[in-house]
């Protein structure tokens, strides 16, 4: 078990429960974060590159906020995926730097700042009009 850091930050204890598979619920830390033989697991829900080529997004189970409106409950508060070491991670995601072909400076490199390259309204596909940042992977 590892100390509650988020406690030693102030915040409330048990904020970041996970409804466990038995019904149960675990705090997040020790539900969905492991170290066997010195390296660190994550229980992840899903790694994908997201949208036709913004940025490469992990889904990971185990969250230590509580968003009234979270549109990712479904794993962020309920134990779902697999596990996957730190390492194998860094590995997906090099996998996929290849097939990014916007490059963006490190402190661009979340959803919010990737949203001003591509609206992913689908006029490019629908009307034929591609806007400034279309990202040129789309086809009819």
């Amino acid at each position: 078990m590892f100390p509650c850091t988020m406690a030693e930050q102030g915040y409330q204890i048990g904020s970041c429960m996970v409804k466990m598979p038995n019904g149960f619920f675990k705090p997040a830390c020790q539900a969905t974060l492991k170290r066997e033989n010195g390296k660190w697991f994550r229980l992840i829900k899903s790694a994908h590159l997201s949208r036709p080529e913004d940025y490469f997004s992990i889904y990971q189970s185990g969250c230590n906020h509580s968003c009234l409106k979270c549109h990712s409950w479904e794993f962020s508060q309920n134990y779902n995926g697999f596990w996957s070491s730190t390492d194998r991670l860094a590995e997906m995601a090099s996998e996929y730097e290849v097939m990014v072909t916007v490059q963006e400076p490190r402190e661009r490199a979340t959803m919010y700042h990737a949203a001003d390259l591509c609206r992913h309204c689908g006029l490019c596909i629908i009307q034929g009009v591609r806007g400034e940042f279309y990202p040129r992977k789309l086809h009819k």
